[in-house]
């Protein structure tokens, strides 16, 4: 495996620890457009921004009733906190008010809570999803800075870390306690569980420009590279047919496993004025798709 310089890995992985540490925080939007299935390609709609202000919106995740989004915002240059954008009323709620930095949320799977990515030490905590009907509790903590998780059920997580620099190592974890076991490195920002399968799925960095998407199973350990990633590109996110979709620029692009490994164009937003897509959330019914970008 080829060492990379600490750089060019800031650069593929994207580090929360990076972003928090003063690296310099983007300004980014977050997005919503509409999908439409067609065979085996998708209509994309007219993208909507939800955030529509000046500074960090980004990591957005639906709910699992696809009501809401969660998202992580840096207000008025203070650090992080999460909020809580409704599908419906088009109306945002903030979740967390805190001196610590919240990032990366995720909603547990009991349905009541959601996970971050909080503070200095990058431990992972848990927030009620109804403000006021409990406190913040730490779920999990480790030697290393946890830079971003998935849940693969309710007792256990997968988790991308690193001590002190980069490379970040793949790590699973349990809930109810125990040493986190590291499962692989280098490995990206991009975690997910791979639909209709006991599997997760993320990126592993393999040169300076070239990355590959791979599947864990769990209970076997067994590996497999889907797709060799869009170059440049370190976001993903899984429709529930088994398709990926993955973006370049302001174009987004699909692939389903297993068949002609080609990434196939399906938009491009750029008549829209937008720039660069990043980050990527489909929504549980795989009607909508939300994506961070930058103007």
């Amino acid at each position: 495996m080829k060492v990379f310089k600490r750089s060019l890995l800031l650069v593929w992985l994207g580090i929360v620890g990076g972003e928090a540490a003063g690296q310099g925080i983007p300004d980014t939007e977050i997005f919503l457009v509409f999908l439409k299935k067609q065979k085996e390609t998708l209509q994309v709609g007219q993208p909507t921004n939800i955030t529509q202000r000046s500074g960090y919106d980004n990591q957005p995740s639906f709910t699992p009733d696809g009501k809401f989004i969660l998202y992580a915002s840096q207000q008025d240059d203070q650090q992080t906190d999460i909020f809580q954008y409704s599908l419906e009323s088009k109306k945002t709620e903030q979740l967390t008010s805190t001196p610590e930095a919240e990032y990366s949320p995720l909603v547990t799977p009991d349905g009541k809570t959601f996970s971050v990515v909080r503070g200095k030490e990058q431990h992972l905590w848990r927030f009620p999803l109804k403000p006021g009907s409990g406190q913040p509790a730490l779920l999990m903590k480790m030697p290393q800075l946890i830079g971003y998780h998935v849940w693969y059920n309710p007792d256990t997580l997968l988790m991308a870390a690193f001590r002190d620099q980069p490379p970040m190592s793949l790590y699973v974890g349990a809930t109810k306690g125990g040493e986190p076991v590291k499962l692989e490195e280098p490995v990206g920002r991009s975690l997910h569980r791979v639909p209709r399968k006991a599997a997760i799925s993320y990126l592993v960095p393999v040169s300076d420009s070239i990355a590959e998407i791979k599947q864990l199973t769990l209970k076997t350990g067994a590996r497999e590279t889907l797709i060799q990633a869009l170059p440049g590109s370190q976001d993903f996110a899984w429709l529930p047919d088994g398709r990926l979709l993955m973006a370049q620029g302001a174009k987004i692009f699909v692939y389903r496993p297993g068949t002609d490994p080609r990434w196939k164009e399906i938009a491009d937003l750029s008549k829209h004025g937008i720039k660069t897509i990043t980050r990527l959330a489909v929504s549980p019914t795989g009607e909508q798709l939300a994506f961070v970008a930058s103007l």
